[in-house]
């Protein structure tokens, strides 16, 4: 089974997008979840219709295959800006506050390990709000 690496990002409006690395496929949600299952239906259709018209594709997307998720941490950082503050985004990574900003403001590029604190520290941030009951 092909491993597909699918690129998460959040809008400025708090939708979610995902788009294939690789391929010319998209979805989108309010949830991650959503956005994949978004982007699977799409293309679930796109086979469906190149078969009923002869179009050549690429087989693994028929055959099957397995999604791996690539977060941008840039437009993770930038939404959560939106409800925390720099100062305590910069607790949370254990980046300093102006680097948080120059990230954010795109003036630098995280390299991957820096990448890998701020989401880190974002899914450590929000996982306890999956716990409260409604």
């Amino acid at each position: 089974m092909k491993k597909i690496k699918v690129i998460v990002e959040w809008a400025s409006d708090g939708v979610i997008n995902v788009m294939m690395r690789d391929e010319l496929f998209a979805g989108m949600g309010a949830t991650v979840q959503e956005a994949v299952n978004d982007l699977k239906q799409g293309v679930a259709f796109f086979v469906e219709t190149a078969k009923e018209k002869g179009f050549p594709y690429n087989g693994y997307l028929d055959a099957g295959y397995e999604i791996e998720l690539d977060y941008d941490a840039v437009s993770m950082l930038k939404y959560a800006r939106k409800y925390i503050k720099d100062t305590k985004l910069a607790e949370l990574t254990g980046i300093a506050p102006v680097q948080i900003g120059r990230y954010a403001n795109d003036k630098a590029k995280p390299r991957p390990a820096q990448c890998k604190k701020i989401i880190e520290a974002l899914h450590k941030f929000a996982t306890p709000f999956y716990v409260i009951a409604l």
